[in-house]
């Protein structure tokens, strides 16, 4: 019997036919009231305005070394209520809220966005990662008696900024009031420099939301 000469794809085989993986990656905003004074919402249209999505550093964004990054998570869109849980999405003192901007993998890795290394402090000292480098670790220590861990977030960095393509898949807004407006801010308002295409309400497609269970 001949071997059989159709191509494969192995990406697009793990990426669209495994439900706990994903072929879009997933940047959540939060508000930056103590600083600036927006609101979640208002920084997910400033990033669509801009094309941009400004990258965090030490001080803000749990980046260390030097250099500042862009971060995104390979999360499935159900899952989201095991990341915007009471703890990460306090309004007082966010880590993530229930906004952001989706991309494709494809274009996040053609640009610069790789998985991010998840080690110990020790670790990273015997791996001898550059301070140049260490923007791409994340700590990861599991002990007696302490854990940290984040790697249900599944996280993917670039270095720096990261400038958006011309049309995202999709924005993720937290309801369907926000979706409205921010539908009625795309057709009356001025140019967005990457208007989404598709604009989708957490509300509606992921259950279990502490916002939800609320109302």
């Amino acid at each position: 019997m001949k071997p059989s000469k159709r191509k494969s794809d192995p990406g697009r085989l793990v990426l669209y036919k495994r439900p706990d993986l994903t072929p879009y990656l997933i940047h959540l905003t939060k508000n930056t009231s103590s600083t600036d004074k927006f609101s979640a919402y208002e920084n997910l249209v400033h990033i669509l305005e801009t094309g941009k999505i400004w990258g965090s550093g030490s001080s803000g964004g749990f980046i260390k070394g030097p250099n500042k990054a862009t971060c995104f998570m390979d999360v499935p869109f159900p899952a989201l209520k095991f990341i915007l849980d009471k703890d990460n999405a306090d309004p007082g003192d966010p880590r993530y809220e229930a906004y952001g901007v989706v991309i494709s993998k494809k274009f996040a890795y053609k640009h610069g966005c790789r998985p991010v290394l998840y080690l110990s402090d020790e670790e990273t000292s015997r791996l001898k990662i550059t301070s140049d480098e260490i923007w791409r670790v994340v700590r990861f220590e599991q002990t007696k008696t302490r854990k940290i861990s984040w790697i249900h977030e599944r996280e993917w960095r670039c270095k720096g900024s990261f400038h958006l393509p011309k049309e995202p898949l999709a924005v993720l807004v937290q309801t369907t009031e926000d979706a409205a407006k921010l539908a009625k801010r795309i057709a009356k308002g001025k140019p967005l420099k990457s208007p989404p295409q598709s604009i989708i309400p957490i509300e509606i497609m992921c259950q279990g939301l502490p916002f939800l269970m609320e109302k």
